[in-house]
């Protein structure tokens, strides 16, 4: 195995060791006071990316749901309750799923902003040519290494991203902003996804995995009536 798949294998293994932990850091969040004493630990989670667009939707519901079911917890995509085709939901449109789905709260994912940071610089190269020199009256070819600068560009495509948990009675009970780095839009949708539920199980929003040969509790169903988170792009 050559040296390079060795450090793409070290690699791998090094970030399967941190799991979704490691996307969780780059999320300051925000617990309501009325839920701090009383953690909600939901079990039942509507995962939502509905204003984004729908590849980065997709990779970001799908990065939500994986992490909730990892847990051996119950995830809901947004896409089969809110189809693109049907347009974005409204805030009651979403309390209405919660209540009617018996689903313990919404973990609700957006994106403030997105652009390509390019970063210029110079590196060294070193080149390497061969010359004849005369040593002792013989010629002889020896090998010269000549350093010099070139410029170089790099494109790193970043986006902020903000998430909010509402629960069925209607008040927003969590709520985290980050910015992540990635090489694509739509790798970096799935990485805010997947940081945002892994951040809501640190701060006892939802559920962490049972220990192991334990039975996890029932689902326990959410309760009504109440206010709400409005997002960007909702009505």
């Amino acid at each position: 195995m050559s040296l390079r798949m060795l450090v793409v294998a070290w690699f791998a293994l090094l970030l399967a060791a941190c799991g979704p932990e490691m996307y969780a850091r780059h999320y300051t969040s925000f617990v309501d006071p009325a839920y701090r004493a009383r953690p909600l630990a939901a079990r039942t989670v509507l995962v939502m990316a509905p204003t984004l667009g729908l590849a980065r939707r997709q990779a970001a519901e799908q990065a939500m749901a994986e992490v909730l079911r990892d847990a051996g917890l119950v995830a809901v995509s947004g896409l089969d309750v809110f189809p693109p085709t049907r347009g974005t939901p409204t805030n009651e449109d979403v309390l209405i799923e919660l209540r009617g789905r018996g689903l313990d709260g919404a973990v609700l994912l957006w994106n403030t902003d997105e652009r390509v940071v390019v970063t210029r610089g110079t590196r060294t190269v070193t080149d390497t040519e061969t010359q004849t020199v005369l040593v002792n009256g013989r010629p002889t070819q020896i090998r010269v290494e000549r350093r010099r600068e070139v410029p170089y560009t790099t494109e790193t495509p970043t986006a902020k991203y903000s998430a909010s948990f509402m629960v069925p009675s209607g008040p927003t009970m969590w709520t985290a902003e980050a910015t992540f780095t990635g090489p694509t839009f739509e790798a970096i949708a799935g990485d805010a996804g997947t940081g945002a539920v892994a951040k809501l199980q640190q701060d006892g929003v939802v559920a962490t995995p049972p220990p192991a040969g334990a039975t996890p509790p029932p689902a326990r169903p959410g309760t009504g009536g109440g206010g709400g988170l409005v997002l960007p792009g909702l009505n």
